[in-house]
C-alpha cells in the first residue's frame, strides 16, 4: 500500500524468504515474484509462467490480488509462512539433500539425481495427520499439505489445491520404492490423481506427528523448499491472507492446458 512493492527474484527458496519477510513485517506493501530459479512453483502458485520478461511485464502491469496463506508451526517453535506446499518424509529429505548439495545441473534435474539417492535407502515411517473432519494414522512415505498445487519444480502432488478456497489439499501417500518409479513421471502432467497410493483430503487446519513419540529420528519438514525441522508440525490455512502482484488470469494453468489440453486441476479421468 502506499505505493511500495517487494519483488523477489530468484527460485522458490528466494521467494519463501521475500514472502515470509514481507508478511511478518506488517508494511502492507504489494508482493511479487520474477522466477529465476530451477524451481519456479511460488511464482507458479499465485499465475506466473517461468518467464522473466513476462514476469516484469505483469509486475509493471500493476494487478495484484488477494490469496490464502499458509502458516507452519513446529513444537520446536519455527513459524514461517508459505503459498506454496508444505511436505515431510521423502520429498522434504530430497529437498534437504538438493538445498545442502551443488547444483551440477540446470531445472529440475538437480531435484531428480537427489531422489534417486534418496530412495533406496528409504524406509517408511508410521504417522499421525490431524485434520478438520479426518484422521490418518499409518506408513507414509511423504504427507503433502498443499496452499498451491504444485513443488519440486512442477510436480503436482496436490493438483486441485488453489489460493482463493480457505482450505488445504492433503495428499497422504504411501507407495512402495519401484512403484513410485514407474509412475513419478505422471507428477509433471498432473496424471496421477486419483489413485490407490495416495489420500487425499481437505482442511483448514493440519497437524502432524509421528506415531510413536519415541521415534528417534522423526520425519522433516519444509515449506516452499525451506526445511523446518522435524515433525511435529502444525499447518493453518489463512484465507485471503495477503495480496500478491498477479496476472489477470492464471497464465500457468492457460499454459498448461494448452500443452496438454486440460487444466492441472482436471483429473485425467472426468
Amino acid at each position: 500500500q502506499d505505493g511500495y512493492k517487494v519483488i523477489g527474484a530468484g527460485g522458490d527458496g528466494t521467494c519463501n524468504e521475500v514472502l515470509h519477510g514481507v508478511i511478518t513485517s506488517n508494511s502492507g506493501a504489494l508482493c511479487g515474484f520474477i522466477p529465476m530459479g530451477s524451481g519456479n512453483d511460488i511464482p507458479g502458485a499465485v499465475g506466473i509462467k517461468p518467464d522473466i520478461k513476462r514476469a516484469c511485464e505483469i509486475i509493471a502491469e500493476g494487478k495484484s490480488g488477494k490469496c490464502d496463506i499458509g502458516l507452519a508451526n513446529t513444537d520446536e517453535g519455527i513459524e514461517r509462512y508459505f503459498l506454496g506446499i508444505g511436505s515431510q518424509g521423502f520429498d522434504a529429505e530430497v529437498t534437504r539433500k538438493t538445498n545442502e548439495g551443488k547444483k551440477r545441473f540446470s531445472g529440475t534435474w538437480n531435484y531428480l539425481v537427489n531422489v534417486l539417492k534418496t530412495l533406496f535407502p528409504w524406509k517408511n515411517k508410521e504417522l499421525k495427520v490431524i485434520m478438520d473432519n479426518d484422521v490418518y494414522e499409518g506408513f507414509s512415505n511423504c504427507i503433502a499439505v498443499g496452499n498451491g498445487p504444485s513443488y519440486g519444480g512442477w510436480m503436482y502432488i496436490c493438483q486441485t489445491a488453489n489460493l482463493h478456497d480457505g482450505k488445504f489439499h492433503v495428499s497422504v501417500v504411501d507407495i512402495g520404492k519401484f512403484k513410485m518409479i514407474y509412475d513419478f513421471r505422471k507428477l509433471y502432467d498432473a496424471s496421477l490423481m486419483p489413485y490407490d497410493y495416495v489420500h487425499e483430503y481437505i482442511s483448514q487446519k493440519v497437524r502432524i506427528e509421528m506415531l510413536n513419540p519415541e521415534e528417534e529420528e522423526p520425519y522433516l519438514c519444509q515449506v516452499d523448499g525451506e526445511i523446518l525441522g522435524s515433525v511435529p508440525v502444525e499447518y493453518e490455512c489463512i484465507h485471503d491472507g495477503y495480496e500478491f502482484i498477479k496476472p489477470e488470469i492464471d497464465e500457468v494453468a492457460e499454459a498448461f492446458k494448452e500443452k496438454h489440453g486440460r487444466y492441472f486441476y482436471e483429473y485425467c479421468n472426468e
